[in-house]
Order: C-alpha cells, then sequence, then structure tokens
C-alpha cells in the first residue's frame, strides 16, 4: 500500500491507495490562516500534526499497516525557520503574505524583470519566497540567526518523517532564489540578498528516495518499521504527473483558482504571466495562474443568485447560448473585472454563460501562450460542471477530459511513492465541442 499526502493552503488530505491505484480510505481536514495586521502566516506545528494524524486515521480505519512507501505533495513559496530539531522558531510566512514588497522592488532594480525571470523562472513578486527571506533577515535578525534551516513545507516534513530536510525542483523553483539552469541555489541573488545557503534544504529530483520513516513515527502512526519516503513536489505539479501530464496535453487544475500546465524543453521566451519550474532530471514544466476563476463564479452566486447551488446555476446557464446575449464578461476579479453588454433584454442566464466563457477565454489564452495543446486534463471543481466544461472546449477548440478522480495531487504523490507502478487518473468523460470558437 502507498500513502500521498497533499498540504494545501488550507487543508491536509491524507489517502492511501491500493498498488493498483484505488483510493483505499482518506483523511481531509481544514484549517486556518494567521492574519497578524497585514500579515498571512500559518501554523507549521499544525501541518506535521495534521499529517500524523492523518496518516494514523487511514491506517486505523482500513486496518493496513504495512506500507510501503509515502510522498508528500505541499504548497509552494511558504517557509519556516527550525532550530537543529526541526522545531519552528516563528509561525511560517505564507506565500500570500504580501510583506516584503520593498525587498521586491529592491531585486527588480538590482537585477531587472528579464534576468531574473532566466535565472529562476519566475516574475519578480513579493509573494516568492527570497523577498520574504530578505524581510526576515533585515526585521527578524534574532530569529534568522537562530534557525539552524529556513524550510519549505515539502522538506519541513519530510525531516520529520524520516529526518532529512530535502525538498524537489519545483518546490525550489518557487522561491525565486533557485537557479533553474544550473539546478542549484542561484550565487549571485545569495549574495545580494545575504541568505545563507547553508541554511536552505537539499534539492533533488522529485521520486528520488529520501530515507526511512522514523521509528518514533512508524510506531504513532501504525505502520511497520521500513516504509520509505519518497521525493515529492509541489501541490500543481503533482497534480498534474496525477492527471497524466504528456507532451502533447495541458492540465488545467480547474478550481477557486487555475494553474495551466504543460511540459516544456526549457525554452520559454519571458512572459510575466507565465512561470517555468524544473520537473525531472531532463524536463521543465511550464505554468500559467489564473486568480479568479471558480472565485468568480462563487462571487456571482452569493452576490446574484444566492438561493441557487450551483448545479441550478448550471441549469440557469444553458437557458443562454454562445455570445451570452451580447454580455462580455471580464473575470479576474483580483484586479478588477468587467461586465457588459447588459442591456433591457438581459437575463441573469446571459451573466452565468458570459462568466463561463470569460474564464474559458482566459484558459484558450493561457494554453495558446504555452503554445497550444491536443487535449485538455481538466479537475477539479470546475470539472463538474458539464456546461462549463462544454464551453471550454468550443471556446479552445481542442478536446476536454474531465478525469475521474479529484484528488490528483494526492494520486501523484502515490504515484511517485510507487515508482510510478501506479498509474495515473482515468477519464470519465471526453467532450469535444466542434462548433465555432469565440
Amino acid at each position: 500500500m502507498y500513502i500521498g499526502i497533499d498540504l494545501g493552503t488550507t487543508g491536509c488530505k491524507v489517502v492511501m491507495f491500493s498498488p493498483q491505484g484505488e483510493i483505499l480510505c482518506e483523511y481531509n481536514q481544514e484549517y486556518e490562516l494567521i492574519f497578524r495586521g497585514t500579515y498571512v502566516e500559518q501554523d507549521a506545528n499544525l501541518w506535521w500534526s495534521l499529517v500524523q494524524d492523518g496518516i494514523w486515521n487511514v491506517v486505523s480505519a482500513t486496518g493496513l499497516s504495512d506500507i510501503t512507501a509515502i510522498s508528500v505533495s505541499t504548497q509552494g513559496i511558504s517557509f519556516v525557520p527550525v532550530d537543529r530539531e526541526g522545531t519552528p522558531l516563528s509561525n511560517a510566512i505564507s506565500w500570500l503574505d504580501m510583506r516584503a514588497e520593498r525587498m521586491a522592488r529592491r531585486l527588480q532594480k538590482a537585477f531587472g524583470p528579464e534576468r531574473i525571470y532566466e535565472k529562476t523562472g519566475i516574475e519578480c513578486e513579493a509573494d516568492y519566497s527570497l523577498p520574504k527571506l530578505m524581510w526576515l533577515l533585515e526585521n527578524a535578525p534574532k530569529v534568522y540567526a537562530q534557525a539552524d534551516k529556513i524550510l519549505f513545507p515539502l522538506d519541513f516534513l519530510n525531516q520529520k518523517l524520516c529526518g532529512k530536510a530535502v525538498c524537489d525542483y519545483t518546490i525550489a523553483g518557487g522561491t525565486m532564489l533557485y537557479n533553474i539552469r544550473e539546478k542549484c541555489w542561484d550565487r549571485d541573488l545569495l549574495a545580494f540578498s545575504g541568505i545563507s545557503p547553508e541554511k536552505l534544504p537539499d534539492v533533488a529530483c522529485m521520486g528520488t528516495p529520501v530515507g526511512v520513516l522514523l521509528p518514533e513515527v512508524a510506531q504513532y502512526c501504525g505502520i511497520h518499521p521500513g516504509c520509505q519516503v519518497i521525493l515529492g513536489g509541489q501541490d500543481q505539479k503533482l497534480a498534474a504527473i496525477g492527471a497524466g501530464i504528456r507532451p502533447e496535453a495541458c492540465t488545467v487544475s480547474f478550481g477557486t483558482a487555475t494553474a495551466i500546465s504543460k511540459l516544456s524543453d526549457g525554452v520559454l521566451p519571458y512572459d510575466k504571466h507565465a512561470t517555468l519550474f524544473p520537473f525531472e532530471e531532463n524536463t521543465y514544466i511550464a505554468e500559467i495562474p489564473l486568480s479568479t476563476t471558480g472565485a468568480a463564479l462563487r462571487w456571482l452566486a452569493k452576490t446574484m443568485c444566492p438561493d441557487k447551488s450551483y448545479k441550478e446555476i448550471d441549469e440557469m446557464a444553458l437557458l443562454s447560448g454562445p455570445g451570452a446575449g451580447g454580455v462580455t464578461f471580464e473575470t479576474d476579479l483580483a484586479t478588477g473585472g468587467t461586465l457588459s453588454g447588459l442591456t433591457l433584454s438581459t437575463t441573469l442566464s446571459d451573466i452565468i454563460y458570459a462568466l463561463f466563457e470569460g474564464v474559458s477565454r482566459d484558459i484558450r489564452d493561457g494554453v495558446q501562450r504555452l503554445g497550444g495543446a491536443g487535449e485538455l486534463l481538466v479537475f477539479g471543481g470546475g470539472a463538474k460542471s458539464d456546461i462549463w466544461c462544454k464551453i471550454l472546449s468550443r471556446i479552445c477548440q481542442i478536446p476536454v477530459s474531465i478525469l475521474d478522480t479529484p484528488e490528483t495531487a494526492a494520486l501523484g504523490a502515490a504515484i511517485l511513492a510507487s515508482k510510478r507502478t501506479i498509474p495515473p487518473a482515468g477519464v470519465k468523460k471526453q467532450i469535444h465541442c466542434t462548433e465555432s470558437a469565440d
């Protein structure tokens, strides 16, 4: 048996899989972010507590204690300073935190956006780890000095599981401190920021054996000794593995926000909307995030039809059609969306349909910026809406394959734990709408 762990921003999932990839048991527990004024933090001790309890729960519920291997999928970018025993010295600083805007501007001025992109594959923004590490060094120097290591969620959990703090390329690649070409912590960025490389975790390729589950952890969780810990990665990348990403396809993690991912040869023109990560030894993965996809629908549901379920909202959309009666909806509500083309004949069905079309256009544009695709592998909350997936296929002019499991990140971790003997998710339904694209 294999266990895949998925530690997200506000929840922890632990899923036990059979050697064939069947879900035998799952544990899901949400937790709260910590808001301190404008700061956004997390309790790293809670990360570990939930992971341990989750493993214990699935082992106890099934009575299956002979676990061959465990692997972990986690949120990226967040980090926590720890002492020599791996005990957190403060709350973790969340990837959502924007306290380091001044440091990001300093980095951009010193290196320029294109040079940072060439080195790290990401745009210079305050939500990445490096500016916030600089903030920690300047604003909490005692914590920084006391820290034996500064760990990201993946390597923090690996240290707790098997005593070795190791992260993979996809976690390191999200920090804005990792040179994705040379596959090492970047010397220039380290020198400029003052961050000591000794405080950073080791980096290896996902799928690498990290160690054996510590005896005290195995005993607490009820697992037989000898369970291996296999290196996982960042959650969206492991979700892409779980979805069965391949060169001709894009994965679409279609949730509150959306991530569009495609395998790459590492050649990606400077594009502030796209990020490029080293994936495995000889491959890269490109990603375009969209901030408010499912979140835009949630906003519409709360403000315009609070008494309707999402199924009822889908049924209302069916009363409209392509072009949404002339209504257009630009749906990036994080920066400022627009709703236009309203007339006295506009219906709520038109507005819902226009939202579905607006998000679908954004996904189409993201796929095109990544070089196009022959198939979209779609999972997440948006994949539950047939009408939305039909609109997506029509606008992209690409077949949309809806996967048969929502737990793609945990499945990706289990695939790595099994050394890829577990297959990726199957296709529950394929939609290919051949009407003309808008």
